[in-house]
């Protein structure tokens, strides 16, 4: 089948029921339809629980909740939404850059003083007051991910 957003062939007899039965009833590939749901996901959440910065989706969750899990480790981060709302978490999770084909659908509604950056093969998530990063953390980083 041809995914009907991307234009992608997709074969969704590889996927657990309720997915397949989505993607098939929806003519979509795993990751159109992933962000179909995303948008309809989002449009129950209360304000300022999910950021788009700079075409990446975050989800902002619950500060309370028991758990060995926290987003990026339980980091601190400011999110500064448009409406002039700042949200602070050390619960924020990221789903991703957001397609081309899905970027209309999901405006930018924030931002953070923080920027990817890549290192090797990989992004991080940095300070955007860091230009340049020092060789050191570069080593580290190579270290730490076996590049």
């Amino acid at each position: 089948m041809k995914c009907k957003v991307c234009g992608e062939e997709f074969d969704s007899s590889q996927y657990y029921k309720d997915t397949k039965d989505a993607m098939d009833e929806h003519q979509m590939c795993f990751y159109c339809n992933l962000w179909k749901e995303k948008i309809e996901q989002d449009a129950q959440q209360p304000p300022h629980k999910v950021a788009i910065i700079d075409g990446v989706h975050y989800y902002i969750d619950d500060e309370n909740v028991v758990s060995e899990f926290r987003g990026f480790g339980g980091d601190k981060f400011v999110i500064h939404f448009n409406d002039g709302t700042d949200v602070i978490t050390t619960n924020l999770w990221c789903q991703g850059d957001i397609p081309p084909q899905w970027r209309d659908k999901f405006p930018d509604n924030a931002k953070f003083d923080w920027q990817w950056k890549k290192i090797g093969n990989n992004n991080y998530l940095v300070p955007k007051e860091i230009e340049e990063i020092p060789d050191s953390l570069i080593a580290q980083a190579e270290t730490n991910i076996g590049i």
